[in-house]
C-alpha cells in the first residue's frame, strides 16, 4: 500500500535522496499503521498534512553532504536548463502566433503552453541533477522570477500587466512540479 503519489512527490521536492529515504520511510510506516487502524481516507489525509507541514523546514535545511563542486555543477546545469526553457518558450510563442495567423492566440493557450514547457524543464532538471534538482528547481525558479520582477518592482522598467505577473509567478510551481514528478517517478 502506497501513500498518495503527489504527496510523495512533494516530499521528493523538498529533500535530498538520503533525507527522502529517511523521511518517507518513517512516514510510510506510520501510514500503514493508520490505514489498518482508521482506513485509507484518514491515512491519506494524515500523510498529506505531514507532507505539507514538512516542505518548508526541509527546503530550508542545509545539505551538509554537498560539496562546493557538486553545488557549482548543479547551478550550471540549472542555468542551462533555465536558458533552454526560455528559448523553448519563445519558439512556442512564435509557433502559436503563426498558427493563429497574425492574431494573438487565446491567453489560456499561451499560459498552458508556457507552464507545460516550464514543467518539462523541471522534469529535465530532475533527470540531469538527480539528487538536488527539485530543491534547485524551486530556488532557481524563485531567483529567475526575482531577476525578472525586480526591475519592474523598483521602477527601472515598465510595469508588468497583472496577467504577466500571473504567468511569471506560475513558473515557480510549474518548474518545481516538473522536477517533483521526475523525482517521484525515479524514486517509486
Amino acid at each position: 500500500m502506497k501513500p498518495p503519489f503527489f504527496a510523495r512527490a512533494l516530499l521528493a521536492t523538498a529533500t535530498t535522496r538520503s533525507a527522502y529515504d529517511c523521511v518517507s520511510g518513517d512516514l510510510h510506516e506510520e501510514y500503514i499503521q493508520r490505514v489498518a487502524a482508521r482506513g485509507i481516507g484518514e491515512a491519506d489525509r494524515w500523510y498529506w498534512s505531514q507532507a505539507l507541514g514538512s516542505v518548508a523546514p526541509l527546503l530550508i535545511a542545509p545539505d551538509a553532504t554537498a560539496s562546493t563542486g557538486s553545488r557549482l555543477k548543479s547551478m550550471l546545469v540549472a542555468s542551462v536548463v533555465l536558458v533552454s526553457m526560455l528559448v523553448a518558450g519563445a519558439l512556442a510563442n512564435g509557433l502559436l502566433d503563426m498558427a493563429f495567423r497574425g492574431t494573438f492566440a487565446p491567453l489560456w493557450i499561451h499560459f498552458t503552453a508556457s507552464w507545460l514547457i516550464v514543467g518539462i524543464a523541471g522534469f529535465v532538471l530532475a533527470s540531469l541533477c538527480r539528487d538536488r534538482s527539485a530543491r534547485q528547481a524551486f530556488v532557481g525558479a524563485s531567483c529567475f522570477v526575482g531577476v525578472i520582477a525586480l526591475p519592474s518592482l523598483t521602477g527601472f522598467s515598465s510595469p508588468m500587466l497583472p496577467l504577466a505577473w500571473l504567468l511569471l509567478v506560475g513558473v515557480i510551481p510549474a518548474l518545481t512540479a516538473g522536477a517533483s514528478v521526475g523525482h517521484a517517478l525515479r524514486r517509486s
